[in-house]
């Protein structure tokens, strides 16, 4: 089973190289230079993995009790699988053997039974991931990366009962802390699990009014659910608490269209292109509530808008068709007189309006 690929990359990233494994015996030489190629990585970023890499490696073979080199080296080549194109999976299975020659030194190394979980995944291989990842969270129960890389699992194979259990048991032991909470409904509302996500998004709220965009994504898992009144309350807290949040001039707009409230759908749409005038959805749904306004010049000229800003077939062949529709029976070719213009949008067809 492949897992998707945002949130290991998110975990992989927080976990870069922050292993700290206390050291009995070790010479003072070694762990200058390891303190070094972290430092050296900090300031390169992922550039200097390949160097970084090299020394990890040269820690090992000098040294094979320094740990935290074989956690950094299976990092690294985690790393490379992850963030470039060539998924080579001889750098997840060198990835694989550092990480249990570390276990096999130490068995209560939760980051490793962790990160041991990530490459099974990617190797498809959930069975075993499963295991190193309750081992993780048996070691350490409050290890909340575990505890999102399992949720997100659960939901992919669509155990959403199971799923849902795992987050209420796990919100306990981060007791009004709205960051855990945030995350989890994240992870839901990605799985399309929007009633669930809605439910955790409200708890953040209810401890930090103040979160924009927690709104802001609170509205989106309305507006999925169709329950655009309450999507419409949330956009607005999120653009009354941070009037930058563009996106949710957008979405509002959009919802704003499905209950017939065209003419602030509008304003709303208008606000967004201003700052991302090239958007071509945006310019889409505009050109649409233009023409069920009557507004037919700024239609037509919304129309060749979205002409100008996509390479899309699709999207130009609509604008050629509304932009015929719009003309005036004069500039028609007669065989077309006869023809019946379509229907204005009104109930989302979905080959017209879009969104996001």
């Amino acid at each position: 089973m492949r897992m998707k690929h945002h949130i290991i990359k998110r975990i992989l990233v927080l976990l870069l190289f922050i292993c700290f494994y206390p050291q009995d015996v070790m010479s003072e030489s070694l762990e200058e230079t390891y303190a070094s190629a972290i430092r050296q990585l900090n300031q390169e970023g992922f550039s200097g993995i390949d160097k970084a890499l090299k020394v990890f490696e040269e820690i090992i073979q000098k040294d094979p009790n320094f740990i935290r080199a074989y956690l950094s080296a299976a990092d690294a080549y985690l790393l490379k699988y992850e963030f470039t194109e060539k998924k080579d999976k001889q750098w997840l299975d060198t990835a694989m053997n550092y990480l249990d020659t570390a276990i096999g030194k130490d068995g209560k190394l939760t980051t490793a039974y962790f990160k041991r979980a990530v490459i099974h995944f990617n190797l498809e291989e959930p069975d075993k991931a499963i295991t190193d990842l309750k081992k993780s969270m048996e070691l350490s129960p409050a290890y909340f990366d575990a505890r999102i890389l399992y949720l997100q699992y659960l939901l992919s194979v669509k155990n959403k009962e199971e799923a849902g259990k795992f987050a209420e048991s796990s919100i306990k032991l981060f007791p009004k802390d709205p960051a855990p909470l945030k995350y989890f409904g994240d992870v839901f509302f990605q799985a399309g699990a929007y009633q669930e996500a809605i439910e955790y998004y409200k708890k953040v709220i209810a401890l930090v009014p103040n979160a924009p965009n927690t709104h802001f994504n609170l509205g989106r898992s309305y507006q999925n659910l169709k329950k655009y009144d309450k999507a419409i309350g949330s956009f607005k807290k999120a653009l009354a608490q941070n009037s930058e949040l563009i996106d949710a001039h957008f979405n509002l707009a959009y919802c704003l269209s499905e209950m017939g409230k065209f003419k602030e759908a509008i304003t709303h749409l208008e606000t967004y292109l201003k700052k991302t005038p090239k958007d071509v959805s945006a310019l889409n749904n505009l050109a649409i509530l233009y023409e069920q306004t009557g507004e037919v010049p700024k239609a037509r000229l919304t129309w060749l808008k979205v002409k100008e800003a996509t390479e899309d077939s699709s999207y130009k062949e609509r604008a050629d068709q509304h932009l015929y529709r719009l003309l005036s029976p004069k500039d028609k070719p007669k065989a077309s007189l006869e023809e019946k213009p379509a229907s204005p949008k009104t109930g989302g067809k979905k080959d017209d309006k879009k969104t996001k």
